[in-house]
């Protein structure tokens, strides 16, 4: 103790900074609140350093010490145990000073303090159910899809994961992403609006919750999936004609800009690596591809497609090589050309999400991935492979955990215009069609809706429940629920018990 106090007298005599006459702040220069922060941190006493660290960057935010001084409070964090905050402080660090040469430093102290966490948390972290040796739950995943949700508060948060894992849900699947017209989460104060929810240097971030959510949901027994865009994921990179996806005008014969990013160009591709390489930072169990990867029949042109596919099929990308129009020059038909094409734009696609998965593993080696199919690549594979460039069954040669499909029974209804027992039939034989191309059903992942996607009101609990209980019967496959509703019977999704409806 007496060291300390002779420390901080020798700094004490040193010039003060003095308003109005008075020394009103008891912190001398910014050398001697740094350099007291320090001598507190090699004698040990992490929780009063990590004070006095804060204390600089609080009141000389433009000292040449900031960066040091941030790193070190989160360092002081670490060794006094304060997981959590460390992990957000590192990552703030990394933010904020990514180009100092602690960066990398501090990427891998996440990383220990993440560990740390879960360590810490073993006491009151229980495996969400039991897994075959692949990864895949047993019975199939439970899982809860949240496009929103009410929450004031993290409190919020963790009170309704827990009461999802009492109904038996053992997956939440979060939205990561923010795009124009999303609503924010509640309790965000929003930086931007649009880009992700966690920390990145390559997109602009809303907030990050990401951490505290993986946090809770472990917490309370429960996995958590990033749901997260791909090729929509040009947050900040608008403005870029040259990395925007190019599609064909059918009407006005020429190439156009469409939504999103060009998934032939290299760098966009490494745009999507490093944004998912620091997604793979956090203590995730699994990503959802989000359903923007695909290209739709006339989407996927521009130079750089055009060179790639003429080096690997040795044609020219004409579009009108790709269309046959009738006697009043609307398209018709596709030529053969154009089934060359589609099933050319499906394999790079699944090869954009195995770079993905790549770098998410190098960092992450224990994250699972599912990938969004929409419900034509079972029931009408042609037309999947035509209008999305969806193959179901070149996915799972490719290998992913789950395959997600889309099963929304009152949008296909109105799409397909068939009423709601014929839809259920229909969604039967997906079930089993599916589960035959995928070598265990536990892979496979039916989503179902419980909000009209037009008009955003909640569907019949009657109606989803009773579909989700002829599926249940049918295969052990995975079911979610999408989105989250707070009044949704969540028993029947995760214990099957028969009760009443709500």
């Amino acid at each position: 103790m007496w060291r300390r106090v002779a420390y901080l007298l020798f700094f004490i005599l040193l010039p003060l900074r003095v308003y109005g006459g008075v020394d009103d702040r008891p912190y001398f220069t910014d050398v001697g609140q740094f350099n007291y922060a320090m001598f507190l941190m090699k004698d040990g006493d992490y929780s009063s350093a990590s004070r006095e660290f804060a204390r600089l960057i609080e009141h000389f935010p433009i000292s040449k010490y900031l960066p040091e001084a941030q790193y070190r409070m989160a360092e002081a964090y670490l060794l006094s145990g304060r997981y959590h905050d460390a992990v957000d402080e590192f990552r703030r660090f990394v933010r904020n000073f990514g180009e100092s040469p602690l960066a990398e430093k501090a990427r891998a102290r996440i990383r220990e303090a993440e560990r740390m966490l879960k360590r810490e948390n073993a006491g009151v972290y229980m495996p969400a159910e039991s897994y075959m040796k692949d990864g895949t739950h047993e019975r199939g995943m439970r899982a809860v899809q949240i496009t929103y949700f009410d929450w004031k508060t993290y409190d919020d948060m963790e009170r309704d994961f827990r009461r999802l894992k009492e109904a038996g849900v053992d997956t939440v699947i979060l939205r990561v992403f923010q795009n124009r017209g999303d609503r924010v989460y509640p309790f965000v104060v929003p930086k931007s609006d649009v880009g992700v929810y966690f920390n990145t240097t390559h997109a602009p971030v809303v907030s990050d919750i990401l951490a505290r959510a993986v946090e809770l949901a472990h917490r309370n027994g429960l996995e958590l999936f990033a749901w997260m865009t791909t090729r929509h994921a040009d947050y900040g990179l608008e403005h870029r004609d040259d990395l925007a996806c190019k599609g064909y005008d059918l009407e006005e014969k020429r190439i156009t800009r469409c939504r999103g990013l060009d998934m032939f160009n290299e760098e966009v591709i490494d745009h999507l690596e490093a944004l998912y390489r620091d997604l793979a930072v956090y203590d995730i169990d699994g990503i959802l591809f989000q359903d923007d990867l695909v290209l739709r029949h006339n989407e996927g042109f521009g130079r750089f497609a055009d060179s790639a596919f003429r080096r690997e099929r040795g044609v020219r990308l004409e579009p009108e090589s790709l269309y046959i129009r009738d006697s009043d020059a609307t398209v018709a038909h596709y030529t053969p050309l154009f089934w060359e094409w589609a099933t050319w734009k499906n394999r790079h696609l699944l090869m954009v999400a195995e770079r993905l998965k790549r770098v998410v593993r190098e960092r992450n080696p224990d994250v699972k991935f599912a990938i969004n199919l929409m419900y034509e690549s079972v029931t009408n594979p042609p037309f999947g492979l035509a209008w999305l460039s969806q193959d179901i069954e070149e996915a799972v040669r490719r290998g992913f955990d789950y395959y997600s499909i889309m099963a929304y029974h009152r949008q296909m209804e109105e799409e397909l215009n068939k009423d709601p027992e014929e839809i259920r039939d229909l969604i039967e034989r997906m079930v089993k069609e599916v589960s035959r191309i995928v070598d265990k059903p536990q892979k496979v992942l039916i989503k179902l809706q419980t909000i009209d996607w037009k008009t955003g009101m909640p569907l019949s609990n009657t109606d989803v429940v009773t579909l989700l209980r002829r599926i249940r019967e049918l295969e052990e496959v995975s079911i979610a629920i999408v989105p989250y509703r707070a009044n949704f019977p969540f028993h029947e999704l995760g214990t099957g018990e028969i009760a009443s409806i709500p």
